[in-house]
Parts: structure tokens; C-alpha cells; sequence
């Protein structure tokens, strides 16, 4: 198992997890066989059973809900569990939050969680949600019949800590504070709550954790005050609650005859939750991507129309502006409903109709560039959001319109030229590789890792740098092409750099005396560069002191 001696420190977007808004997804574990499923549902039972004999219930509904990418898999293989975390890494997700099935003296579906722990692997962020309910065979409309009952007696809850404390010393594990971030999922159904939690706290400190950061789940009470019950924060759970406006099913065309559930609006329910007011405690926001529940329900399913990746990124956009104007750093968290709910038509993992353009849009609305859009859609739909806290994304806006007045300018520029060697000015100083060099355009086009030069053809390069400890006015910049065993070197002087406002907001946590404002865009001729492969980077100098900073990317320049 993995031991509690380091703890992960990922980049989200590439900003530390302490300055950016972690989005973390829930984590469903049910797609494996287990002995308790094979008696209750059938041999062979996971939830891709229920997904694949869903059906349409009227004309123009999505079911069912096919994976893509990953198949119909199993999560008792690693390789999924991998390719899992590698997607979610891959557009921006800080983390996953698993479902945890404890009652009592019995665990269910811990297999994956339990690989996880022992393997080490998938090196991805983690956190639990104890969805401490009683299970009933609500499936298929027989909710009086239990099949497993959750203990709700004092000694259950007291036992819960020392149970998942091995979870918790991960070094994975999500913490805020440093102290590890748990959920529960029915903290009303929990006898004397604020005693349990102050238990739950004694035995984390005498394990050696600096405390516990407790979250009760408004899962059954959308308004669930945490601090009588001992908690640090609620965590909002869309859908819930259902009380948004509902779509006429008799408008629906071709409509099941034996149709007795209910139709919601998407837009509706994340309007009402972008409007709401901040509450006198600390709330974690929550999004969900769809939800349709007919491939558990059938004809008695919970539905939401109108739900589209569109939608959801400008709720997902506008929910991380808000928590950036009211959490301190370290509780910047949003959660998402949900990675793997396909059951409940709620998945970010890419499906046979969407493809990827539900984690596109997640990348998207948690791309710190773009950040002012999620500013913009609060005070459209009527948000809550002060003035200061808006002047930031103001700012970057008004900036994005400079750029556009100084677009024909920067095309109409002459071109520099690249010279054999280093520039006299960077000779006899001290020279630091502590810079960051960021290329948005290689010859007009996003970099793909190489990009290949005809002979003599201009190099055209866009992007931005930072120089910790250099200031913006004062400093020399030049862009730089050299070999990779360093023995021939080409410069040219960039003379005019651009404030890059939108990257000092997403860098904010640097010095904000560096060139990080030194935007640039140039068109260099190379045609004194001979034929090879050389490393694209950048010096920037100023009387006493050399920054340099080199990009992955690669130039070719052809025979």
C-alpha cells in the first residue's frame, strides 16, 4: 500500500493546485462483478447491464448511453484505471472522488479503490465520498426490499475512520490545508454528527494527520448547514434538488405510452444554480454534465432535456469564477457529477454520439485563459459577483481588445533576421534556466512537438515568456534556435513585446515584476540557418543578469 510520506503535488492546468480551482470528478466502482450483485441481479451483473438495455422513451431521446474510447470494460484491470486518470489528467481534472460502500462490517465494490491503494497506481489524485445508504432493489421498483442495510448505530460511524485511515495516508489523497478531504454522502442520517465528527478528528491526529476537512453532501437537503454537524464545507449535488422547471411530457413526440416519470430543463436547473447566493458557511460548487436514469428506471425515469456540452461548460465556467471570488486558495474545488455515471446518463468519459466533447468542454471552462468568460456568463444569468472580484476578468477583456487593435500592426512589421551566435549584450553574465518559455503558434498553426522549415522560409513564432526576477522594462529579449549539442546558435532581437494581462492572471502566483507581460509575435528570416534540428528558446538579459528558457519544441530546417 502506498505510504503517507509524500503527498502528490500535480499542476492543474499548469498553475499549483493551491492557486488554481480543482475540478474533481465522482467516481462510480460498480462496473466489475462481485458475488453480492451476481445473487441480487443475476450472474455477470455490473452497471454496463443496466446501460445496454436502455431504450429511447420518446422520439429524439438519447439512450442509451454507449461508451467509446474505453469499451465496455472492467475495472478489475489496471490498464483501464490508467487510461482513466490519463483522459481526466488530459483535460484538466484534478481528481477523482470514489464512491465508498462501508456497512459497517461489510464493504462493497472496494476492489478498485483497494487496487488502487496497493498498486500505487493509476499516480492521479483521489478522494472518497462514504455513501453511507441503505441498498434496496429500487432498480426494478421494489424499494421496500433491502438488500443490504446501512448500520446507522454510534459505533458504526466511530468504526468508519479507522477503516479508511489507511485510505486517507496516501499520498495521493486530496487535502486542503493539508488535512484529507472527505465526503459523506447522508451526514443528516448520522446520530449526533457533530460527536462522530469529533471523533473522526481525534483518531485522524493520533494517526499522525494534521486534521480532517469534512464535507457533508446536500444530496436529500439542498440547504444542509455543515457547522452544527461538525463539518468544515457542504458540497452541492445536482440534480438535487428537483425542483426546477419540468417539460410537459405531453409535448414530447411520440412519447411512451407507459411513461410515468418526469422531464426537467437543463438550462433551467443551472441558471438556478449559477444565481445562487453565497450561504453564511462554506460551500463547495457542483456541476453535472447530463442526467437520464431511464437504464435503471425505464418508463419511471428521471430526466433532463437540453442538456449538451455547451451548457454544461458555461455552468462549469461560471461555478469556477464564483468559487474564485469566494474561497480562499486551497478551497478552490468544484465537483462534477459525475466521470463514470453512465447508468444515470451523467459521464464525462468520451461516448459513441459526443465523443470527447464533454472533457473538451471541461478543459475549456477550467482553462485559466479564458477564465473571464465564466465572469461573464455569472452576470448574464444574474450571478452573484462583487466588483472587485470582477475586475480582474475585466481587465483581461479589455486587453484581448488591444490585441485586436494591434493585430494589422504586428502583420505589417518588418521582419528581423537570425544571426549566427549570441548577442555581445549576453557576454560575461551570470546565467539563470530558471525561465518559461510558452509557444501558442508555430508557422500560424498550434506546435504539434516539430515543425519542419524549407530552406530560407520564414519562421514564424508566437507566444509568451517569463523571466522570474528580470523587470519588463529594461531587459533585452531575443528568440533563439540551437542545435541540441549546443555548438551552433542563432539569434534575432524581438524589439516589440505586448503586456500579456490574461498570462499574469493565470501566472499570478510568479513574480509580477517578471517579463511575464513579454507577449510577442515576430516573423524571423532563416535564411543564413544551414540544414538540421535545432531547440526553439528564449534569452532575455538585463546589465547583470541572463534568463534563458527553451520550449519542447523542435525546428527543422530541410536541405
Amino acid at each position: 500500500m502506498s505510504g503517507p510520506e509524500e503527498t502528490v503535488e500535480p499542476t492543474v492546468n499548469g498553475a499549483p493546485p493551491e492557486r488554481a480551482v480543482r475540478a474533481i470528478a465522482y467516481y462510480l466502482p460498480q462496473f466489475h462483478p462481485t458475488p453480492e450483485n451476481d445473487a441480487w441481479w443475476g450472474r455477470g451483473f455490473t452497471e454496463w447491464t443496466n446501460v445496454t438495455r436502455a431504450r429511447p422513451l420518446f422520439e429524439g431521446h438519447y439512450q442509451p448511453h454507449l461508451p467509446a474510447d474505453l469499451g465496455f470494460y472492467d475495472l478489475r484491470l489496471p490498464e483501464i484505471r490508467r487510461a482513466q486518470a490519463d483522459l481526466a489528467r488530459e483535460h484538466g481534472l484534478h481528481g477523482f472522488c470514489y464512491y465508498y460502500y462501508s456497512f459497517g462490517e461489510k464493504r462493497l465494490l472496494e476492489r478498485p479503490l483497494m487496487e488502487v491503494l496497493e498498486s500505487g497506481e493509476p499516480d492521479f489524485p483521489f478522494c472518497i465520498c462514504w455513501a453511507n445508504e441503505t441498498w434496496s432493489r429500487r432498480w426494478d421498483g421494489a424499494e421496500a426490499e433491502v438488500l443490504v442495510a446501512q448500520d446507522d448505530s454510534p459505533d458504526t460511524y466511530r468504526r468508519f475512520i479507522h477503516e479508511v485511515l489507511p485510505i486517507l495516508q496516501d499520498r495521493r489523497y486530496i487535502r486542503v490545508n493539508g488535512a484529507p478531504l472527505v465526503l459523506v454522502y447522508r451526514v443528516g442520517r448520522i446520530p449526533d454528527a457533530a460527536a462522530v465528527a469529533a471523533c473522526w478528528r481525534e483518531a485522524a491526529a493520533a494517526a499522525g494527520l494534521p486534521g480532517l476537512y469534512l464535507c457533508a453532501v446536500q444530496s436529500h437537503d439542498p440547504h444542509l448547514d455543515p457547522r452544527p454537524l461538525g463539518f468544515d464545507a457542504a458540497v452541492e449535488f445536482p440534480p438535487s434538488p428537483w425542483d426546477g422547471r419540468q417539460v410537459d411530457p405531453a409535448t414530447l413526440p411520440r412519447l411512451d405510452a407507459d411513461f410515468t416519470g418526469q422531464v426537467f430543463d437543463y438550462r433551467d436547473l443551472a441558471t438556478r444554480f449559477i444565481q445562487r447566493e453565497e450561504p453564511p458557511y462554506r460551500l463547495l460548487r457542483g456541476v453535472m454534465t447530463s442526467w437520464d436514469n431511464t437504464a435503471r428506471r425505464g418508463p419511471a425515469a428521471y430526466l433532463f432535456q437540453g442538456a449538451s456540452p455547451r451548457e454544461y461548460e458555461t455552468w462549469l465556467r461560471a461555478t469556477v469564477a464564483w468559487t474564485e471570488a469566494h474561497h480562499p486558495p486551497d478551497e478552490r474545488i468544484v465537483f462534477v457529477n459525475a466521470w463514470n455515471e453512465w447508468a444515470e446518463g451523467a459521464h464525462l468519459e468520451p461516448d459513441q454520439r459526443d465523443g470527447h466533447a464533454w472533457l473538451e468542454a471541461t478543459a475549456r471552462a477550467l482553462s485559466r485563459a479564458t477564465a473571464w468568460r465564466g465572469a461573464l456568463e455569472l452576470l448574464r444569468r444574474g450571478g452573484p459577483l462583487s466588483a472587485e472580484a470582477i475586475r480582474p476578468y475585466l481587465d483581461d477583456l479589455e486587453h484581448a481588445l488591444d490585441r485586436l487593435d494591434r493585430c494589422t500592426a504586428a502583420t505589417a512589421a518588418p521582419r528581423s533576421r537570425l544571426e549566427q551566435g549570441t548577442p555581445p549584450v549576453l557576454d560575461g553574465k551570470p546565467i539563470s534556466t530558471d525561465g518559461l518559455l510558452k509557444v501558442e503558434l508555430l508557422q500560424r498553426d498550434r506546435p504539434r512537438g516539430r515543425v519542419s522549415l524549407r530552406a530560407g522560409e520564414p519562421l514564424h513564432v508566437k507566444g509568451w515568456a517569463v523571466a522570474p526576477g528580470l523587470p519588463v522594462l529594461g531587459s533585452a529579449t531575443f528568440l533563439m534556435l540551437r542545435s541540441p549539442t549546443g555548438e551552433r546558435t542563432f539569434t534575432a532581437r524581438i524589439s516589440q513585446r505586448e503586456a500579456r494581462h490574461d498570462v499574469a492572471f493565470q501566472h499570478r502566483h510568479l513574480d509580477a515584476r517578471s517579463t511575464i507581460h513579454a507577449g510577442f509575435e515576430i516573423e524571423l528570416e532563416s535564411a543564413g540557418v544551414p540544414p538540421g534540428e535545432y531547440k526553439l528558446g528564449m534569452v532575455q538579459a538585463t546589465a547583470d543578469k541572463v534568463v534563458t528558457s527553451f520550449s519542447e519544441h523542435r525546428v527543422v530546417v530541410a536541405a
